[in-house]
């Protein structure tokens, strides 16, 4: 059987009175692995440990078979893409990549070829050249990504990648991810406070709350055990009372109700990948019209206190 590429156990970090992990317990294979968890969850902390900046307070973690604290010849095979931007405006994108470059000890043609080579990879060959202030919230990501991979790690930690991007960032990157794994060999981590874009990217998920691995596996099972959880949905626009009836009659819907306002209606369901695979039919069929459909637990928080029962 494949050895996980990375073992938690019993895994605790505490920064003086606040707890960052608590008795985390995780096994990550090879492949692309989502970790999913609100702000604050613990995601940021686990790859601190994991890429040996900070020290676990008890447990163990074993990353590539090795302890990752104090191990520089391990830290040289991961590369680490952090949820904060701190990128100079005033430098161009090539500028960049050769002074991360130089802090892996290249230099040279070889460098300069390789940074070739990654700028194709990322898409961002025409905007190389170009001051990283002009670029776009999509572009400052796919350069930050260039840098992690530069010196061609093993193992790649995407720390919220897609975080402020729009619809066609996120599609773009979440293409170079798959890419990254499938055409370039890269195991990757990447972590998210939407279940939706993990899953865009890979099968493999954890859930990750108050500093715990709650649930852990394959989507499919972890979509088992969201479902269990009644999910609220705000729909607004026209028509709305006949789409209330219609929904009340299906056995997803648990209840219905209508705001104040009577412009908007809050839908309870038991389902919600059979709500979403039917709404659009049955808005058609009833000729509504919607101005907004808004999960209310798109952030995950109402689903991950009812798994840990809070």
């Amino acid at each position: 059987m494949t050895a996980p590429i990375i073992s938690a156990k019993g895994l605790s970090k505490w920064y003086g009175q606040v707890i960052g992990l608590n008795n985390f317990n995780l096994d990550v294979m090879p492949g692309i692995t989502g970790i999913v968890g609100p702000n604050g969850a613990g995601k940021s902390t686990f790859f601190k440990l994991v890429t040996g900046m900070i020290k676990a307070n008890v447990g163990e973690l074993k990353v590539l078979g090795q302890k990752p604290w104090m191990n520089t010849p391990l830290h040289a095979k991961m590369g680490l893409c952090p949820d904060f931007d701190n990128l100079s405006d005033d430098m161009t994108g090539t500028e960049f990549l050769k002074l991360t470059g130089g802090l892996h000890a290249m230099s040279g043609s070889a460098l300069g070829d390789r940074i070739s080579e990654i700028s194709k990879i990322v898409g961002m060959t025409g905007a190389v050249g170009r001051k990283i202030g002009g670029y776009s919230k999509g572009m400052r990501q796919r350069i930050k990504i260039a840098g992690t991979i530069l010196h061609d790690p093993g193992l790649l930690l995407l720390d919220e990648p897609l975080a402020g991007t729009d619809p066609l960032a996120r599609k773009e990157i979440i293409d170079l991810i798959q890419s990254l794994h499938k055409d370039h060999g890269h195991n990757i981590i990447v972590s998210s406070h939407v279940l939706f874009e993990i899953e865009r990217m890979t099968k493999n998920v954890a859930l990750v709350y108050k500093g715990r691995a709650v649930a852990t596996g394959h989507i499919s099972e972890i979509r088992d055990l969201i479902d269990k959880h009644p999910h609220n949905i705000v729909i607004a626009g026209e028509g709305l009372p006949e789409l209330a009836k219609t929904l009340l009659e299906k056995k997803f819907t648990v209840s219905v109700g209508f705001y104040p306002d009577k412009k908007s209606i809050w839908v309870q369901v038991s389902k919600p990948d059979e709500f979403f695979s039917e709404i659009s039919a049955i808005v058609n069929e009833l000729d509504c019209s919607i101005t907004k459909l808004q999960s209310l637990d798109d952030n995950l928080e109402a689903v991950f206190r009812y798994l840990v029962g809070w």
